[in-house]
């Protein structure tokens, strides 16, 4: 174990590096901050209170396994960067130990408020869209120039990947998860998190 978590260490932290790199060219697209609120909502709504890995999340989706038999996302944002970067997607406890004891270092390491960013850099948006990038040229988006639901629809593909031939189905399930993204970030936009989430503007 040793040894593999090493070896993805690495791969996580060449990544990161090369992505950095990249988003600090003004010659191409970046997360907004829109982007960047919309998936703490809807992915990691206790970013803030967290070092990586939520064990309230966590709990809740033991729980609901253990009980009713239903599987839950536990994953924060940390965990789900630590998954893309290293493609390991087998349902073993250690694979989701490994990803745990990453995904803490990786915010150790490079600190919280970039996770987002690095996130949906790398993240996978359905058929030619491999990464940020190549979902903004296949969709022909100019990031900063979104309104509240084309970035929330842009994010919304996270959970909903664009196929290669759209369907209506799939479009309705897009926009759908955008309202409910637009829906969460008005809920979590408190006193307490106010501050937190000035990095990200205001809605």
């Amino acid at each position: 174990m040793r040894m593999q978590l090493a070896e993805d260490w690495n791969t996580l932290c060449k990544v990161v590096k090369a992505a950095d790199v990249q988003l600090a060219r003004p010659d191409l697209p970046t997360p907004s901050r829109l982007m960047c609120r919309y998936l703490i909502a809807g992915e990691d709504h206790r970013f803030r209170y967290h070092p990586g890995v939520d064990p309230i999340a966590i709990c809740r989706a033991i729980g609901a396994t253990l009980l009713v038999g239903s599987r839950q996302g536990g994953s924060t944002i940390a965990m789900q960067l630590v998954r893309t970067v290293t493609g390991r997607y087998e349902n073993t406890f250690g694979r989701k130990l490994r990803e745990a004891v990453l995904a803490l270092l990786l915010t150790m390491r490079f600190g919280k408020q970039r996770l987002p960013d690095l996130y949906l850099w790398v993240a996978y948006y359905g058929w030619g869209m491999n990464n940020f990038l190549q979902a903004c040229t296949r969709l022909r988006i100019s990031p900063n120039q979104l309104g509240e639901m084309e970035a929330a629809k842009f994010v919304a593909r996270l959970k909903y990947p664009e196929p290669r031939e759209s369907t209506l189905r799939r479009q309705l399930q897009i926009l759908t998860r955008g309202r409910h993204l637009i829906a969460r970030a008005q809920k979590t936009q408190s006193s307490r998190v106010r501050n937190w989430i000035q990095k990200y503007g205001a809605i």
